[in-house]
């Protein structure tokens, strides 16, 4: 889930500092996320524009997140307690499935990951752009047409981000287990250790 809210109080006496629940709302280009924060439990609901729609809830060390693509029926969970990661997802259009296991820092992307997400969205560039003219005539229609090409677009920020998060990451240590099933490559299985000096 993240801290995807920074509130600062500071401005507020301290007796009611320790008295208030926060109900925040956070919509920029990319989402908008609505959340709910009462002492250690938090809550939100958030739409990511052109990909999932995901509900989180954390409680101390715990966190629970669940997602689904409306455009697609991909589906998508995550659990964290402690340091220790364990996710699943699934598609139903491209009958794929994974688990992941992990603790401390999240491992970054394996060669073939990252060839993938920023080999697609090169291929979505190149598409949005050779068909760039038609989009002032029907802007909407446009984007229908392009809607896959934006999300593979949006996958290879989302990891590029993910990778510069991982420098200032306070954990160093990160070991990871991840099992991913597709029919062209079938049963995948990929593990790692990583440390950062």
């Amino acid at each position: 889930m993240g801290d995807d809210f920074d509130i600062d109080f500071k401005l507020l006496p301290p007796k009611l500092q320790m008295q208030l629940w926060v109900l925040a709302l956070d919509a920029n280009t990319s989402n908008v996320n609505l959340a709910y924060r009462s002492g250690t439990f938090r809550t939100n609901l958030a739409y990511h524009y052109g990909g999932n729609l995901e509900a989180g809830m954390s409680v101390r060390r715990l966190t629970l997140k669940a997602g689904v693509n409306p455009g697609n029926g991909d589906i998508s969970t995550g659990l964290v307690f402690r340091g220790f990661r364990f996710g699943t997802s699934a598609s139903v259009a491209k009958r794929s499935a994974g688990f992941s296991f992990g603790y401390g820092n999240q491992l970054l992307p394996f060669p073939a990951e990252l060839a993938d997400t920023f080999n697609s969205a090169a291929v979505g560039l190149q598409s949005m752009t050779h068909d760039i003219r038609s989009a002032p005539d029907n802007p909407l229609a446009w984007y229908k047409l392009h809607s896959d090409d934006v999300g593979t677009i949006g996958n290879a920020v989302k990891l590029g981000q993910r990778i510069a998060a991982q420098g200032g990451a306070a954990n160093r240590f990160g070991v990871g287990l991840r099992l991913n099933y597709n029919p062209a490559t079938k049963l995948t299985i990929y593990g790692g250790a990583q440390w950062r000096f």
